[in-house]
């Protein structure tokens, strides 16, 4: 696990804007709809990392992050093809929005 975890932090420093990766092997997911799981919400860190990569494992394994301020939040995520299913689980899922990758778009739900 510590190999992946300096292996996210490289990813996620090389990528401060954001990123969506599959944890089997460290691609990028190049589309669909991002929604991220609410009970990774508000993890940081080292600690908030090892958190998510946790449930990702048991999940979905993706997992993506993105830095604001001087924090990088991680989210363990799902990526859903259509976007009215994501919006129905970004709801679920108590999210303030939902990211498409292919066309960069953001919707607040």
């Amino acid at each position: 696990m510590k190999d992946l975890i300096e292996a996210i932090k490289e990813i996620a420093k090389k990528n401060p804007e954001g990123f969506t990766i599959s944890i089997k092997d460290l691609s990028h997911v190049k589309r669909g709809w991002v929604v991220a799981m609410k009970e990774t919400q508000n993890n940081f860190g080292d600690k908030g990392l090892i958190e998510v990569l946790e449930i990702a494992q048991k999940t979905s394994h993706i997992m993506g992050g993105w830095k604001e301020g001087k924090l990088f939040y991680y989210d363990a995520v799902w990526v859903i093809e259509e976007k009215e299913e994501a919006i129905q689980i970004g709801m679920e899922n108590e999210q303030i929005a939902i990211y498409n990758i292919e066309t960069a778009t953001l919707i607040y739900l």
